[in-house]
Formats: structure tokens, C-alpha cells, sequence
């Protein structure tokens, strides 16, 4: 049985730490998270994925998750969100973000986009950014999406009130996502599925 010294114990930490540092750490985040979690400034809205077009793939896109960084200082986040249809409150610090990429899901298969949203955390209250219209096209050599940011701040505040009945709407204030229409070059990625689910492309 082979012993694990403390020192090579730090040698593993200090890797890790290198490569933590190399990659930049994630924080994950929930799209919805529990009530308590839900303190200092937030940021809310909403997500729409639709198709206008058939695709020959048995699912619909979805959105699995969108990233994006703290201007001051370059921490990253990873929102869950594995819905076509959602909102969203997250607790940030203030400042300006900067949204990097969305990540589609369509069953097994996902590709991402480099969508540059700007959204803004207050320095104390809520911020509501919009609702995030994204139009995906069919399956296809060059496909794309766009992303709409429109207003609709009705839904999400019944659902904010809904869902955490204590928070005061008071303070909110509306600070939509920038710029309000972007389009996007939409890259599969790897792994694909299985051989029996896969169809990267319509035929045509």
C-alpha cells in the first residue's frame, strides 16, 4: 500500500491550485436559488428559446447554461438554467458583467455562442435585465441564433413574488441587458452523441 506524504500532498494542492489559476475557477450558480440565498443586489429576468424553422432532430433547443464575468477583476460565472423556458434572480456583487457565451442543448447534442450581453448589478436593490428572446436557427453549416433583450417585467415580477414572497419590489429598478439584439455564429460541440442519435445537420 503506497503511503501519501504531506509532501507530495502539497505538490497535488499547489497543481491545482496552478491550474485553477491558469483556467480561471467557475462559480456555479442556480438560476433559481433557495430564499436565503437571495440577499444583497440582484440581478433578474427571463429566457425564451424558440425555432422558428424544423430541424430534423427529435428535440427542441434548450438553453443548459450561460456564462459571464465581472468586468472589475475577470471572476467567472456559469448559470444552470436547462430550459427553452425560465427566469432567473442571481445575487452578485455590484458592478458590470459581461455575458461570454450561451450553451444550447438539444437532447444529447449542445453547441455554444459568443453572445457580448452587458448587464449591470446595483449597488443595492434589484435590477431587472430583460427577457432574453433567443431565436435558434435549424441545424445547418453555418447556423446561428439571435438574441433579443425585450421587456416584460410583469411575468418576471410575479414570479420574483411568487417564489420569494418577502422581497420587496421597491426596489427595482429596470436596467436592460446591451446591446438589445445580437446574432451569433452557433458551434457544435464535442463529444457527439451516439451513432443512433446522431443527425449534425438537416440533409438538405
Amino acid at each position: 500500500m503506497r503511503v501519501i506524504t504531506i509532501h507530495r500532498l502539497r505538490v497535488w494542492a499547489l497543481i491545482g491550485w496552478c491550474l485553477c489559476i491558469m483556467t480561471g475557477c467557475v462559480h456555479q450558480l442556480q438560476a433559481i436559488p433557495a430564499p436565503e440565498s437571495l440577499k444583497g443586489s440582484v440581478v433578474f429576468g427571463q429566457i425564451h428559446v424558440w425555432q422558428a424553422e424544423p430541424s430534423g432532430r427529435i428535440f427542441l433547443p434548450e438553453l443548459a447554461s450561460f456564462e459571464f464575468i465581472r468586468q472589475e477583476g475577470g471572476a467567472r460565472y456559469r448559470v444552470e438554467v436547462e430550459a427553452d423556458t425560465s427566469w432567473f434572480a442571481i445575487p452578485l456583487e455590484p458592478g458590470e458583467y459581461q455575458v461570454t457565451r450561451l450553451i444550447m442543448r438539444e437532447g444529447e447534442f449542445r453547441a455554444s455562442a459568443e453572445v457580448p450581453l452587458r448587464f449591470e448589478s446595483p449597488t443595492q436593490g434589484l435590477a431587472y435585465i430583460g427577457k432574453w428572446s433567443i431565436q435558434v436557427e435549424a441545424p445547418n453549416f453555418r447556423r446561428e441564433l439571435v438574441v433579443k433583450v425585450e421587456t416584460a417585467p410583469t411575468e418576471a415580477l410575479v414570479e420574483l413574488r411568487l417564489r420569494y414572497p418577502r422581497i420587496n419590489l421597491k426596489q427595482v429598478v429596470t436596467r436592460l441587458a446591451e446591446p438589445t439584439i445580437v446574432r451569433a455564429r452557433l458551434y457544435e460541440m464535442t463529444p457527439y452523441p451516439r451513432f443512433r442519435w446522431f443527425n449534425r445537420h438537416n440533409p438538405t
